[in-house]
């Protein structure tokens, strides 16, 4: 398998899970874009994310906040997964 066919398996099988320890991803978040790869569970409680070949996706916050904790957990594909990379962008709507 080239390294091109593996790159697409490995944007095709990671997956991102953030889960919401208080408050409610359904009142709290808005899926920003993505074309439905973004989706709510557990009465919006668990948010997941996930990425294939064609695109990611992605959430924001309705508040802003000062602080806060990431936490990821990824679905990595079966045998090779070295060398998989994983990253958070954060950004600022800048000064309100």
């Amino acid at each position: 398998m080239g390294s091109d066919s593996f790159g697409m398996m490995m944007c095709t099988f990671v997956g991102c899970l953030a889960t919401v320890s208080a408050g409610n991803f359904n009142e709290e978040f808005d899926t920003t874009w993505g074309d439905g790869r973004g989706k709510i569970f557990n009465n919006g409680q668990l948010l997941t994310l996930n990425l294939d070949r064609y695109s990611g996706s992605g959430f924001q916050s309705k508040k802003q906040y000062l602080f806060g904790k990431i936490d990821m957990q990824l679905k990595l594909v079966p045998r090779n997964s070295a060398g998989t990379v994983t990253a958070y962008y954060l950004r600022s709507q800048g000064p309100t």
